[in-house]
């Protein structure tokens, strides 16, 4: 009877033995392991092909696509803006509520006019202007289409004259802005001559 009692209690005490060990395997089974990978970030969004972060699409200028009644070239003249002949070979594109602001614009094919004859006409031009100050060179602009360009401007009793020659392909451009400081409409003049083409 004694042994059966012993061999018993040796059985219930092995179950329990077993039962704890199990259980513990099971809690480290279940418990979350760590994983050394780096959880996968999310993908940084590139732009679809044909996309790009800048636009590369050419933008049409701004404005009414107008020739020029007695030269060669036709131009964008924005809203606001009228374009008219002064005399043989120069036209004036100005302000439309005030005449005194406005560009001079005359061309020159390539046969019939010298590039620096014509950039120092227009640095002679701003001189005559104002007397007193030496024109200052303009060395920020930038025309794509220009093969080369010569900028200057001087101060006015009104504003600022500036004078801009470049050569395209097939015409020398030459522009005369009178600007007044309280239009500043330089800017808008100076897009507008970029946009000069010779007609074909």
């Amino acid at each position: 009877m004694k042994k059966n009692l012993f061999l018993l209690s040796s059985i219930m005490m092995v179950s329990l033995l077993l039962t704890a060990c199990l259980s513990r395997d099971e809690e480290a089974v279940n418990e979350p392991v760590e994983s050394t990978e780096q959880a996968p970030t999310e993908e940084q969004s590139t732009p679809d092909e044909g996309e790009s972060t800048e636009s590369t699409e050419l933008t049409e200028p701004s404005g009414t696509l107008t020739q020029s009644d007695g030269q060669n070239y036709e131009l964008y003249v924005q809203d606001g803006y009228e374009l008219t002949a002064e005399e043989p070979n120069k036209d004036v594109l100005y302000v439309a509520d005030n005449t005194a602001v406005f560009m001079r614009v005359e061309t020159f094919s390539l046969d019939e006019a010298d590039y620096d004859f014509v950039a120092d006409t227009m640095q002679q031009t701003l001189a005559a202007v104002n007397p007193e100050q030496e024109p200052v060179e303009v060395t920020d602009f930038n025309h794509d289409a220009a093969t080369q360009s010569t900028v200057f401007n001087v101060p006015s009793s009104e504003g600022t004259v500036t004078g801009i020659v470049y050569e395209l392909e097939n015409l020398i451009v030459r522009l005369t802005i009178f600007d007044d400081s309280t239009v500043n409409a330089t800017e808008d003049f100076i897009a507008m001559g970029k946009t000069i083409k010779a007609i074909q």
